[in-house]
């Protein structure tokens, strides 16, 4: 399969020049293949935003050639964008038996639907449309982490997923490398490879070693232990129920998203939840502080997450007090530190003792493989040529530099957008781009980009809102009133307010009669004067509503 045949386009639709929202297209013989769909999570001056998933205006305009979606793991970066791609298209989607299990528990969250699900097992094989498809198992920090190889008439391809090599585990790494080269034994086309961890100089650590720190942490601590992970890492829930097993601790679950995936894992045989080990949250303030280990949603300072209203002291249930431990047991997302440090500030304050990764370089290991194991996978692959994926542009540049340095010669390194035309001759890139972009959700509903540019104006220079009625010659009759939030200082407000009403009759005086009767034109005069008169004055540019009411005296038409 690795030679002849026809051309093949791989189109990225999201994870290539950002951390998230992984999600692209393989396309041959007049069918789209989707490997995986993701979301990524907003940016703190992206206000009342809960995800942001990739547009699929490009599989929207081709909907009668998508043969299905392939996850690759559960991951929420890789699966959660499925629920919104299914309001547009009605394909099967394939992925493990855990990986639809996670998918299925968010689609009936979101509102349910119809969801095709076919079960890929983890190492098996399945066809769609003029696709083949075959699953290898993959270290990575959730269950059923899965590579693909995917054999389109004439090219095969082998997608990574994301991975490391557990060269510091038992084994060396020796069972990934296999599979690996296995996968590529019989030619591969183009790699696509994770490259999240392209810049990092040392290499993915083990579970082992975290559940032994942990442990050691829990020992020396006599009050109440929080630890914070990723929702997904089930292996690190099941290195915590042994830690609380062994330190004579009963464990409790706060988070929506941890609760949910350990409902999960366990649904499916991946986690042993001993009942007798479970607390439920709302028991915990009964017990003793230090018979308790909390596992708490909330790695990354998410305001409403489990311990970020710990932080805030708005949890019903739970409370940090002098004494007590909480553990960042997970990496910091780019862009999250700020949101992150406040959250450790507040726990500080109310006296509790916080151990990370920067403090501590035990309490977490990465899931996602160094430059070296990024380097060996390459090698043991041996394609033709290489894709890097899932990574900020820097991420992609430092992965591709790592194939050439492993003697690929074609390397490349590609935006959103950009489409890659695998031929015999090797890829390379089209001239032309398929539309992409990024959806914001908040709640079930998108919001529109001038949603969001007002969101974060009136975020930044707050809202300055004038109504007042208007007799028939388009004047103010009675009072101009004016509201201001976050504008100008509560005691300056009553000066301001004199002032904005003071430029809204002389603008209005100003005005030709006839624009002045016109509603929608004397606003736009009336809204436009006054940014520039506050921006003069305070330089401040306030979101300005002006709102023109009819006389109150003046009789409304009669019906016809």
């Amino acid at each position: 399969m690795a030679n002849g045949g026809g051309d093949v386009r791989i189109v990225a639709l999201g994870g290539f020049g950002e951390i998230g929202m992984n999600c692209l297209a393989i396309e041959a013989a007049g069918r789209i293949l989707v490997l995986d769909c993701g979301v990524m999570f907003p940016s703190p001056d992206e206000p009342g935003v809960d995800v942001i998933h990739p547009s699929f205006e490009h599989l929207v305009a081709e909907r009668d050639k998508v043969a299905g979606v392939v996850l690759t793991h559960g991951h929420e970066d890789h699966v959660a964008g499925v629920p919104y791609l299914l309001r547009e298209l009605d394909v099967p989607i394939w992925g493990s038996a855990y990986t639809l299990a996670l998918v299925e528990r968010r689609f009936k969250e979101s509102g349910g639907g119809r969801l095709v699900s076919r079960v890929l097992p983890v190492g098996g094989s399945a066809a769609e449309g003029p696709f083949s498809i075959r699953s290898f198992p993959m270290p990575h920090s959730i269950a059923e982490n899965t590579g693909l190889v995917v054999e389109a008439p004439g090219r095969r391809i082998l997608h990574t997923g994301d991975f490391k090599l557990g060269l510091r585990g038992a084994d060396g790494g020796r069972t990934a490398l296999g599979a690996l080269a296995e996968a590529g034994a019989a030619g591969v086309d183009l790699m696509i490879c994770d490259s999240t961890g392209a810049e990092e100089a040392e290499d993915a650590g083990e579970e082992d070693v975290v559940e032994a720190r942990l442990g050691e942490l829990v020992r020396g601590t006599r009050g109440a232990v929080y630890v914070a992970i990723f929702s997904s890492n089930v292996k690190r829930m099941g290195s915590l129920c042994n830690v609380a097993r062994a330190c004579g601790r009963k464990l409790v679950l706060a988070g929506r998203s941890v609760v949910a995936h350990a409902e999960v894992a366990a649904s499916v045989g991946l986690l042993g939840l001993d009942r007798g080990l479970l607390v439920p949250v709302e028991e915990a303030p009964s017990r003793p502080p230090g018979e308790l280990l909390v596992l708490v949603a909330g790695t990354q300072g998410e305001e409403r997450s489990a311990l970020g209203r710990i932080a805030a002291a708005e949890h019903r249930h739970l409370r940090v007090a002098e004494g007590d431990l909480v553990v960042l047991s997970s990496r910091f997302i780019p862009g999250n530190e700020l949101a992150i440090s406040r959250m450790i500030d507040r726990l500080l304050r109310q006296g509790a003792r916080v151990v990370h990764r920067g403090t501590d370089a035990g309490v977490h290991v990465s899931g996602h493989g160094s430059r070296r194991e990024i380097d060996a996978a390459i090698r043991a692959v041996r394609p033709k040529a290489f894709l890097a994926a899932h990574g900020t542009f820097r991420h992609l540049l430092a992965s591709a530099e790592i194939a050439r340095s492993a003697g690929v010669a074609r390397a490349l390194a590609v935006a959103n957008g950009e489409i890659v035309r695998l031929s015999a001759e090797g890829p390379a890139l089209e001239g032309a781009r398929a539309p992409v972009g990024r959806v914001l959700i908040d709640g079930e509903a998108g919001v529109p980009e001038p949603t969001m540019r007002e969101r974060k104006l009136l975020g930044s220079c707050g809202l300055l809102h004038a109504i007042w009625n208007a007799d028939p010659e388009g004047l103010p009759e009675g009072a101009i009133e004016v509201v201001a939030r976050g504008v100008i200082a509560d005691e300056a407000l009553p000066w301001f307010a004199s002032e904005v009403r003071a430029k809204i009759r002389g603008v209005l005086g100003e005005l030709d009669p006839e624009v002045r009767r016109t509603p929608q034109l004397c606003r736009e005069a009336v809204r436009s004067a006054l940014r520039r008169f506050v921006d003069k004055g305070i330089c401040r540019e306030p979101y300005v509503i002006v709102t023109i009411l009819p006389s109150p005296l003046t009789p409304l038409p009669s019906a016809p």
